[in-house]
C-alpha cells in the first residue's frame, strides 16, 4: 500500500565558505519566487561560517524538487542571484548538506550550502 502521508523539510542553516562581497554578503533565500528568509526584514548580513535559520515547509509530496535560490540584497541596484540549490524530497531523513549552484553571471566566488532534513507531517 502506498503511503499518502505529506512531507515538510527544515532549512536548518545557510552555510558560508565564501562571500563575494568584502566582509560579509546580504542574504535572502527565495523559493518558488517568493522570499521565504529572513522573514522579519529585507536581508541579512551572513559572514563566513554557519548562520542558523529553522526554517520549515511543510504540505510536499514525495519525489518533489524544490529550487531555492540565494540572493544578495543591494541598495542601488537589482539584487544579485549567486545561486540556486536544488533540494529533492523523496523519503524521511537528513541531515543533508546541498552546495549551491553559482550563478556566474552575478558572482565569482561565493560559495554556500544550506543544512537539511526531511519527515512526515
Amino acid at each position: 500500500m502506498e503511503d499518502k502521508r505529506k512531507l515538510f523539510i527544515n532549512i536548518l542553516q545557510l552555510n558560508c565558505f565564501i562571500t563575494d562581497e568584502i566582509g560579509h554578503d546580504e542574504l535572502y533565500l527565495v523559493l518558488n519566487g517568493e522570499k521565504i528568509w529572513p522573514e522579519q526584514q529585507n536581508y541579512r548580513a551572513v559572514k563566513p561560517g554557519t548562520t542558523d535559520i529553522n526554517l520549515r515547509i511543510d504540505d510536499l509530496n514525495p519525489n518533489t524538487e524544490l529550487g531555492l535560490e540565494i540572493w544578495d540584497y543591494d541598495y542601488l541596484s537589482a539584487n544579485d542571484l549567486l545561486g540556486t540549490v536544488t533540494l529533492f524530497i523523496d523519503e524521511p531523513g537528513g541531515p543533508y548538506m546541498t552546495d549551491m549552484l553559482p550563478n556566474t553571471d552575478e558572482t565569482k566566488k561565493a560559495r554556500y550550502s544550506i543544512t537539511w532534513e526531511i519527515d512526515y507531517m
